[in-house]
């Protein structure tokens, strides 16, 4: 987050107490706003969208999914060959 307000506070004019609530507000999806998203441009829209998507799946989810390793099976389906007839 701390990237996302640095990157958003280059982008505006704004001071950082503004720029800050409305990161931590897309990060964690409140919808607070200090009606400073109207004047952010497009890129300050889409680094928005961006915080809102990643908040909204949430940051362990995210880790754990791009740290998920397929275990091996402890177990062996059977295999026969059936006699129909």
């Amino acid at each position: 987050m701390g990237v996302a307000t640095y990157v958003l506070l280059a982008l505006t004019p704004h001071s950082l107490d503004q720029v800050m609530l409305e990161v931590v507000s897309a990060f964690s999806t409140a919808g607070l706003s200090t009606g400073i998203t109207a004047d952010v441009g497009t890129a300050g829209h889409l680094l928005l969208v961006m915080l809102m998507f990643v908040g909204r799946i949430g940051p362990l989810t995210l880790g754990s999914a791009l740290a998920l390793n397929r275990r091996a099976r402890h177990y062996e389906l059977p295999e026969e060959r059936v006699i129909v007839g």
